[in-house]
């Protein structure tokens, strides 16, 4: 009972996701009406092309009247241009509505990934959602702009090719229904066998997008190591497993078009091989037989083009069911309604029972609570996966916490109920990880932003002590920066990304380990800047360096995703617990540093 009833859903899901696929034709009505137009003129015309050649073979040329055959012959030459215009027509109309269409596709896609929270991204590497947004939307270009019409054309020239033939003759017209069931096999093998394999095509060329995206970006790192030849290897296997499925595929495929062009070769065969006798006794003429010719070629082109149509649209569905997924994602971080208008911070950012997980039953986060004051400076410190960064990534509503699990307040207010707008005006983040767009210094301190007047982007530069730097490049801040801002120093990148966050004032300002990874007298340059900038600006700093943040007003220390201290810098020192011991750790390492460098230089 229930496999009827789930072959059924299945069917019925498929139906529906055709229909959501051509729907996509919607704004597009006209083009699609002139172009179905040109269908309908186009096949007549191919109908009446076998019926002139007739009157050429068995009355033109018999009659050896010059002026009939040239009369004739001009108008089937006519007829041939005015299809093969109609048809160029047709191409050129649907090609641009296909291009329209897979390029408002593409842009709708990504719009609709861009809102989905980020335990999406963390599923999906970068080069599956590359080849998703591009490569997939692509595949179906030719559904939008050939696939569809020659499905239609080929069935009103099959329908009227068969009409033709059975009023002329019925017994040929049986001979060539005789290789109907052929078809009829081919078609649901194309249908029900080849789809699901193409999905998986899709997949496997998903997965070898997505590692040659992380090879190519971990190049450096992989040279370094002396470890080309693990990535080659593996890229081989890959390479190995989509070679030989597609090659499954393509041995199915032709199979099916090796069955599909003998049968009406054979047919054709029948035909000469019978009609010998027939024009013998003047049952049928040699223009009929001639015409019969045509006409089942006429009716197996368009038979050949709808299988390898339906062949293209089984290709072209599977992306589309990546897609249509991409598309019916929700994201799990949803949008509150209180405005950026309708929401002033004022008082304090709190934090009550608040636990979470990346993965269901693994928590990050336990029963976290603590409260930071506005205009106040907090630190977290902990080892690496104590959960530092998940914290920020909670108020900044990149996740939200467990259901049932506590909540994140600001003055009172739970952020699930702002808009993500309200919110993220109040905050600035700075990450140890610097993204830098391909296009200008100005247009990335104000993130592309055209409302962001050049004073305010200056005024944070000068505030971050980079105006100098900012006038000693080329173009001072129309200098064009590369993919990643690759033509200026790790140093020159941080101290952009702390100006970028600046110039949008926030009241709310986060440092992820950003100043980890900087020398110290870029350090100490950055660090003498945040200590006036942080002056009224509510703080929340993560560090490795305890020696940055000696200054916050509070800081908590976490262990395995708990509060473990909490204190400021003389108050944690004085327990000798885990800050005591880090303090201590990092004090040592400094010592031995120093001291090393002092051995180099004697």
């Amino acid at each position: 009972m229930g496999g009827p009833i789930l072959d059924k859903l299945d069917k019925l899901d498929k139906l529906s996701k055709i229909k959501r696929v051509f729907s996509l034709f919607g704004k597009h009505q006209n083009k699609l009406y002139l172009a179905f137009l040109a269908v309908i003129v186009s096949t007549s015309i191919s109908a009446c092309l076998p019926l002139v050649f007739r009157e050429i073979l068995d009355k033109a040329i018999p009659s050896k009247d010059l002026y009939y055959i040239t009369i004739i012959s001009l108008a089937y030459l006519a007829l041939v241009i005015s299809q093969e215009a109609i048809n160029f027509f047709m191409s050129l109309t649907v090609g641009w509505m296909g291009i329209e269409i897979v390029n408002n596709l593409k842009l709708k896609v990504l719009t609709h990934i861009s809102t989905l929270s980020l335990n999406y991204f963390d599923k999906h590497g970068e080069g599956k959602l590359i080849s998703l947004v591009e490569s997939d939307s692509q595949r179906l270009y030719n559904v939008f702009s050939q696939s569809a019409l020659t499905l239609v054309w080929g069935v009103l020239n099959l329908v009227v090719s068969m009409g033709i033939m059975l009023f002329t003759n019925i017994k040929l017209t049986l001979i060539v229904l005789s290789i109907a069931p052929v078809y009829i096999f081919c078609t649901y093998f194309i249908f029900s066998k080849l789809r699901p394999l193409y999905k998986k095509d899709r997949e496997l060329y998903s997965k070898i997008s997505g590692y040659l995206g992380e090879y190519l970006k971990a190049i450096s790192l992989l040279r370094s190591l002396g470890n080309i030849p693990w990535s080659q290897k593996k890229f081989h296997q890959l390479n190995e497993d989509k070679r030989k499925f597609e090659t499954s595929i393509y041995l199915k495929e032709m199979l099916t078009w090796f069955i599909l062009m003998l049968a009406p070769q054979l047919v054709i065969a029948l035909i000469l091989y019978l009609s010998v006798d027939w024009i013998k006794n003047n049952i049928i003429t040699f223009g009929t037989v001639w015409m019969f010719i045509q006409y089942v070629q006429s009716a197996i082109q368009p038979i050949f083009m709808i299988s390898e149509q339906i062949g293209e649209i089984q290709r072209s569905m599977g992306a589309a069911d990546r897609l249509l997924e991409t598309l019916d994602t929700k994201p799990q971080v949803c949008e509150g309604t209180i405005t950026d208008d309708n929401f002033k911070f004022e008082k304090e950012i709190r934090f009550e029972n608040v636990s979470f997980g990346y993965v269901e039953g693994k928590e990050v986060l336990q029963q976290i609570s603590f409260s930071i004051e506005k205009g106040k400076t907090l630190a977290i410190v902990g080892a690496t996966g104590s959960g530092k960064t998940t914290i920020i990534s909670l108020l900044s509503r990149f996740y939200d916490p467990n259901p049932n699990s506590g909540q994140i307040l600001i003055d009172g207010i739970d952020i699930k109920n702002l808009t993500f707008k309200a919110l993220r005006n109040k905050i600035g983040l700075i990450l140890q990880d610097v993204y830098l767009f391909p296009g200008s210094v100005l247009d990335n301190l104000r993130m592309f932003r055209t409302d962001i007047p050049l004073e305010q982007v200056s005024m944070a530069a000068t505030q971050m002590d980079i105006q100098n730097f900012i006038e000693r490049l080329p173009n001072t801040y129309n200098t064009e920066l590369a993919e990643d801002g690759k033509n200026l120093s790790f140093g020159e990148r941080q101290l952009l990304s702390f100006a970028r966050a600046l110039t949008f004032n926030p009241q709310i300002l986060i440092m992820d380990e950003a100043t980890s990874s900087i020398d110290p007298q870029t350090e100490i340059k950055i660090q003498n800047s945040m200590n006036k900038l942080l002056q009224n600006r509510t703080a929340i700093i993560i560090a490795h360096r305890l020696s940055t943040i000696e200054h916050a007003n509070k800081i908590i220390v976490l262990d395995k995703g708990r509060i473990v201290e909490e204190g400021n810098h003389q108050e944690l020192l004085a327990k000798q617990g885990h800050y005591f011991n880090l303090h201590n750790t990092q004090q040592d390492n400094q010592q031995d540093n120093q001291q090393d460098t002092v051995d180099i230089y004697v």
